[in-house]
């Protein structure tokens, strides 16, 4: 059961900017390692590509992580497995029967 006593405000710092945030006690360390990471994706891109703007920044690291986690939905896509699954076990379940029958 969730009450306001397992709310806290914290102060995140993303690309120079405090954000304040009211999360959950039990994900604080995931929010400060969210924005750790944030951090140093913007670093990387400030320093390889120097002539941008900070908004650009902020879309090269929004594309970045939209791209990771879309890989990473298609590679716990079990979906096309389960399919196969059900069909190699009908076509188990024939030659067995066959086999049972002869």
């Amino acid at each position: 059961m969730n009450t306001t006593d397992d709310l806290f405000e914290i102060k995140l710092l993303v690309g120079g900017t405090y954000y304040p945030l009211t999360i959950k006690r039990q994900d604080e360390a995931m929010y400060r390692e969210a924005a750790r990471r944030i951090n140093s994706m913007l670093n990387r891109y400030r320093d390889h590509f120097p002539q941008l703007n900070d908004e650009r920044y902020y879309v090269m690291v929004s594309l970045h992580i939209a791209m990771t986690n879309l890989m990473w939905e298609n590679f716990n896509d079990t979906m096309p497995y389960k399919e196969r699954i059900e069909v190699l076990s009908k076509q188990l379940d024939s030659l067995l029967g066959n086999d049972a029958a002869e």
